[in-house]
C-alpha cells in the first residue's frame, strides 16, 4: 500500500513514540509510507532544509521514509498559525497526485481539517488516529476550538482508530451512538528488541549520583500538568522516615519541569530528586533500569483516562515492578491480573512504590514475570502492527467511493 501519515509535529525533533513506531514498522512490512509533518523548532538556520526528502528512521535505521514539510517562516508562534495555510497547498498536491491508497491522520488543530476534507474531495479513505484528548493534554486559551476541531475531524473520517478502551468510550460519548460503527481499537506497539531487560550500568548510575544502596523510584516521559509527580514529590519527605537511601528518578521533561524543581527546592531534595532531561530513545533502557520500581503517577481525569501511557509498557518491558494510578484505559486494558499495582489516586503512588521497594525478591520477581507474561500476550509489534495493518488495508479498498 501506499500511506500518507500526517501529523503537525517535527518528526525528526520530536521525542520518539508512536508516531515514528507506526509508520516504520509499516515501512518495514514493504508499504510505501510518505509522513506528512509541522517543522516545530525551526529556525531561520533550518530554512534551507529538503522539504522533500527521503529519511532513515528515527527507531529502525533499515526503515525509508518520505518526510515532507510546508513552508515555513523560522519564527516560533507565528509558523504554527502559518502552518494551517500553508500545508492546504502540498497536501493537495499529495492526496490528489500521490496515488495513496488510504491516509493514517494524527492531527487535529493544525492539519486535520485540511485532511479531512482533501481526503472526502479526493476520496481517498482516512483513518483517524486519536492517542489523546486533544482539546485538554495542554492548557491554551484555544482549547474549546481544538475541542471543535476534534470532533469535525472524526466526523469527516471514514473510521476513526483508538488506542485503549477508554478512548474508544471517549469517541463514543462526543460523537454520539451512531458513531460506534466507525470505531476500531488498535493498541499501541512495544518494540522489545529495545525495551528489554538489561545489565545495571554502574557508570551512569555514578554520574546521575546514584548508589548502590539506594532504593530509586523512577518516572520516565514528559511532564504534562497532568502527570501527579508534584503529588509524589511532595510526599518523599515523609517516605524518607521509613527509606533513608530513597532516590527519585525523573527522566524526562516538559512543560511542569519549573514547578517540580521549585519543589524540589523548597522541600531541600536535590541529594534526592535526580532530573536527567530528555534521553536518547535507544538510550531509555540504559536510565530505566537504575530504577527499582516505576511510577506512573497521572492524575485521574479525562484526559489522562483516556489517554494510554506508552511508558507503562516499556517499564513492564524493562522488568520493573510498577505502581499507576488507576487510569480507566489502562485498567480496562490490563486488569487486577497483570502485575500492575494500582492505586486510586496520585498522592498515594510514591507510598505504594515504597511498599514494592520493601517486598521480598520472590513477590518482586512473581510481578515482573506476571507482568511480563500479559505485555506479551497483547503488545507485540508483529500483533499491533498486523491490526493496523489489516485495517488499513481495508480501508484502501473504499478508495474511489
Amino acid at each position: 500500500m501506499k500511506i500518507l501519515v500526517v501529523h503537525e509535529v517535527s518528526y525528526l525533533r520530536k521525542v520518539v513514540y508512536e508516531i515514528h513506531e507506526f509508520p516504520e514498522l509499516l515501512a518495514l512490512n514493504g508499504h510505501d509510507v510518505t509522513f506528512f509533518e509541522f517543522d516545530e523548532g525551526a529556525t531561520r538556520d533550518t530554512l534551507s532544509d529538503p522539504r522533500d526528502r527521503v529519511i532513515s528512521g528515527r527507531i529502525h535505521n533499515q526503515a525509508k521514509i518520505r518526510l515532507v514539510t510546508p513552508h515555513r517562516l523560522g519564527i516560533f508562534g507565528l509558523d504554527r498559525i502559518w502552518a494551517i495555510f500553508s500545508s492546504i497547498r502540498p497536501l493537495r498536491t499529495l492526496i490528489r497526485d500521490g496515488e495513496f491508497d488510504v491516509i493514517l491522520n494524527y492531527a487535529v488543530p493544525t492539519y486535520g481539517l485540511q485532511v479531512g476534507l482533501l481526503g472526502r474531495f479526493y476520496k481517498v479513505p482516512v483513518l483517524q488516529r486519536a492517542l489523546d484528548v486533544a482539546s485538554k493534554i495542554r492548557k491554551s486559551l484555544w482549547n474549546p476550538l481544538i475541542a471543535l476541531f476534534e470532533k469535525v475531524c472524526f466526523k469527516l473520517a471514514t473510521e476513526v482508530s483508538t488506542n485503549n478502551p477508554a478512548m474508544s468510550k471517549y469517541v463514543l460519548e462526543l460523537m454520539g451512538g451512531g458513531f460506534a460503527n466507525k470505531i476500531v481499537m488498535h493498541y499501541p506497539p512495544l518494540d522489545e528488541r529495545i525495551f528489554r531487560q538489561t545489565p545495571r550500568d554502574e557508570s551512569l548510575a555514578s554520574a546521575l549520583g546514584i548508589a548502590t544502596t539506594d532504593k530509586v523510584v523512577m518516572y520516565m516521559g514528559s511532564f504534562f500538568y497532568f502527570s501527579g509527580l508534584d503529588d509524589v514529590i511532595n510526599k518523599v519527605p515523609e517516605q524518607l522516615l521509613s527509606t533513608p537511601d530513597l532516590k527519585l528518578l525523573l527522566i524526562g521533561g516538559g512543560e511542569q519541569e519549573a514547578l517540580l524543581r521549585e519543589l524540589v527546592e523548597k522541600h531541600k531534595l536535590q541529594e534526592k530528586v535526580v532530573f536527567t532531561g530528555f534521553v536518547p530513545f535507544h538510550d531509555l533502557p540504559r536510565y530505566m533500569t537504575l530504577g527499582n520500581v516505576a511510577i506512573n503517577p497521572l492524575q485521574v481525569s479525562t484526559v489522562a483516562g483516556a489517554a494510554f501511557p506508552h511508558k507503562v509498557l516499556q517499564y513492564m518491558a524493562v522488568g520493573i515492578p510498577t505502581v499507576s494510578t488507576k487510569l480507566e484505559g489502562l485498567y480496562a486494558a490490563f486488569g487486577d491480573e497483570s502485575g500492575l499495582v494500582w492505586t486510586e489516586n496520585s498522592s498515594q503512588v510514591l507510598a505504594k512504590a515504597i511498599e514494592v521497594l520493601h517486598a521480598s525478591k520472590p513477590e518482586r520477581t512473581r510481578q515482573i514475570r506476571i507482568q511480563k507474561e500479559v505485555l506479551n500476550s497483547k503488545f507485540s509489534i508483529e500483533a499491533t502492527t498486523r491490526a493496523l495493518e489489516d485495517s488499513l488495508n481495508q480501508l484502501s479498498l473504499r478508495k474511489g467511493k
